[in-house]
């Protein structure tokens, strides 16, 4: 197949040079204030609730302003919180793994294998765990095999970093998690449902 191109050189000619001049500088004085907006977009920082850089100042700084009191930076990467739920008292600590990007919610004192009244208690105990780890969405509960403590836990990925409503939502999803499930499990650590 043969192309004709003996228009091209009508193209060219038909245009005068100080046209050409006009639409170059019309592009680029466009192109400047397109590179002037991508530059100011590259400024701008991210919202008040939202941590690129997630640090332990950033998550206490987080923590505080959802209204948790006698919050305590344990270390320089554990944040722990008091609580009083309607059920039972614990401590919610707040671990960063900087490396890992993971932030770690754990409760701490919450229970313990050792208030199993006997071993047909414990193994309801157990068992009664399993099932609402099978239930949650959100957080497991654990068993420190060295110390018998159970502890409810949860993690947040923070390969983008942290927004402030995401922390809340896991804090209190925890919280309430642990509160509500304590009554059910201090009943089975007594061997009542056998």
């Amino acid at each position: 197949m043969r192309v004709n191109i003996w228009w091209i050189p009508l193209l060219t000619g038909c245009v005068s040079p100080k046209l050409l001049k006009v639409e170059n500088q019309l592009l680029q004085k466009e192109n400047t204030e397109l590179r002037d907006k991508l530059a100011s977009c590259d400024v701008q920082r991210a919202p008040s609730d939202y941590l690129t850089q997630v640090d332990m100042a950033g998550v206490q700084r987080f923590v505080t302003r959802a209204g948790f009191e006698n919050v305590k930076l344990a270390s320089d990467t554990v944040l722990t919180i008091p609580i009083q739920g309607r059920n039972t008292s614990f401590m919610v600590n707040v671990q960063l793994f900087e490396r890992e990007k993971v932030l770690f919610m754990a409760t701490a004192g919450y229970l313990d294998l050792e208030v199993a009244t006997s071993s047909q208690a414990m193994v309801l105990l157990l068992t009664q765990l399993v099932a609402i780890n099978y239930e949650l969405l959100v957080g497991k509960f654990q068993l420190n095999p060295n110390s018998g403590a159970i502890t409810l836990s949860a993690e947040i990925q923070l390969d983008d970093g942290l927004g402030y409503q995401t922390l809340l939502s896991t804090i209190n999803h925890l919280i309430q998690t642990a509160d509500e499930q304590h009554s059910n499990l201090m009943s089975a650590a007594r061997g009542m449902g056998l």
